[in-house]
């Protein structure tokens, strides 16, 4: 196939994908939009008439800040991809390490990876504004100020040089040097490496961002070392996190791998609930670890790193591969990033499967949780109060539902759980 056919056929399947998005957007926003399933949601989940108001006003901003931002973000990238725009960088990034009186392809490649990443971040970042400063202001849940904004953001691009950059320029080697079997050594580097990422990140990467200080409240302490001794799980410290310096929503999560498996608590996660519905929390997030599902996504992961690099293997020879969207012929970050656009609409087809077994997951975890801290009311309870500190809309058209949300909507986790408004 030539070029420009590719090229056509990847603008409209990438424009049928965008409107197929859109309409389940649409189709979502007329379900919660009913009067009758929000009141049965309201009825059910005892949740003020006050409260659904505010839900429904932050929802909808949101949802029409999604719209305008989409629209935005499709016609500026198949502009940029159909008037050439991926080999306009390409050559600059050409021009760049040749007046340094270089050409080695793997330079080209990585000034052409951050031409590319600097180019997005400026183009995002006024959306990364309005939703912060504009959105999230207006309802009350940011915390972050400007000068804070702008120093998490220096250094994302700080870690992305010092990790990123060395990530790219080494898969752009073994392309290079490890001949047809290359996607065999990629698979195992980029593994190892994600492994070494997760591993690092809870004692030297999540601090550049975070403060984290050992859990101080005795009781709150003694309850969850009591639960993670009960489920066998070995953790490298409980912390508290200063998520309130940029948002008022709450979580908990644990972190890490082999021996550095931290408990995080949220500030404003303690700051909103009692003990036992914060252990009753950490219940449901310890649940994913002991049913497996961390270990079972890490593999998953893995795999699909592997069978992306081989499909990567077999579509790399092809001149048209890369002609279709301006780029000078045959290149290993070419292949990268033309890949990459095209795996995102993969992913989109792909969605819903991941989704399905993500939510089954979720179910599992209530069920452990439950189990676990002896009944279903403080997890219940618990999810009730993040839902209102967090104005999430609890209801969801199941289609939108199998696409996007990886959680089931709380209506159907609670009902799941036999909970029952008082």
């Amino acid at each position: 196939m030539d070029a420009k056919n590719l090229l056509i056929i990847f603008i409209v399947i990438r424009m049928v994908q965008f409107f197929a998005e859109r309409h389940l957007s649409r189709l979502n926003r007329n379900y919660y939009l009913n009067t009758q399933n929000r009141d049965l949601a309201m009825k059910t989940l005892n949740i003020s008439s006050e409260d659904m108001e505010k839900t429904l006003a932050y929802t909808e901003d949101k949802y029409k800040f999604g719209q305008f931002s989409s629209y935005f973000s499709i016609v500026v990238t198949l502009l940029f991809i159909g008037l050439g725009g991926l080999g306009y960088f390409e050559s600059l990034a050409k021009a760049l390490v040749n007046s340094f009186n270089g050409s080695s392809p793997l330079i080209i490649g990585a000034v052409f990876f951050t031409l590319l990443m600097f180019a997005s971040m400026l183009v995002g970042l006024p959306f990364k504004l309005y939703s912060t400063f504009k959105i999230e202001e207006k309802h009350g849940y940011n915390k972050q100020t400007v000068p804070s904004f702008f120093s998490d953001m220096a250094k994302q691009l700080i870690l992305g040089a010092i990790i990123g950059l060395p990530m790219i320029c080494g898969l752009l080697w073994i392309m290079n040097a490890m001949g047809e079997k290359w996607w065999l050594w990629a698979w195992i580097a980029m593994s190892s490496f994600s492994l070494l990422i997760a591993w690092i990140y809870p004692t030297f990467l999540a601090p550049i961002f975070n403060k984290f200080s050992p859990v101080a409240d005795a009781e709150l302490k003694d309850k969850i070392e009591v639960l993670a001794k009960k489920i066998g799980f070995k953790t490298d410290g409980l912390y508290v996190m200063d998520a309130s310096k940029r948002s008022s929503h709450g979580n908990a999560y644990f972190t890490g791998v082999f021996g550095k498996k931290r408990i995080v608590l949220f500030d404003t996660l303690i700051e909103s609930m009692k003990s036992n519905e914060i252990v009753a929390v950490l219940a449901h997030e310890l649940g994913h670890f002991k049913l497996n599902h961390v270990r079972w996504q890490l593999l998953r992961g893995i795999a699909m790193t592997g069978l992306t690099f081989y499909v990567l293997s077999l579509c790399l020879p092809l001149e048209n591969f890369y002609r279709a969207f301006a780029l000078d012929g045959v290149s290993n970050y070419g292949a990268l990033v033309v890949f990459g656009l095209w795996f995102g609409i993969t992913d989109f087809i792909l969605q819903p499967l991941e989704s399905l077994m993500s939510r089954s997951n979720e179910f599992a975890a209530d069920e452990f949780a439950k189990q676990n801290v002896g009944n279903s009311e403080d997890l219940c309870n618990a999810l009730l109060k993040l839902r209102e500190k967090s104005n999430v809309m609890p209801i969801s058209h199941p289609v939108y539902s199998a696409f996007y949300h990886s959680h089931p909507p709380l209506m159907e986790r609670l009902g799941a759980m036999g909970f029952q408004a008082k």
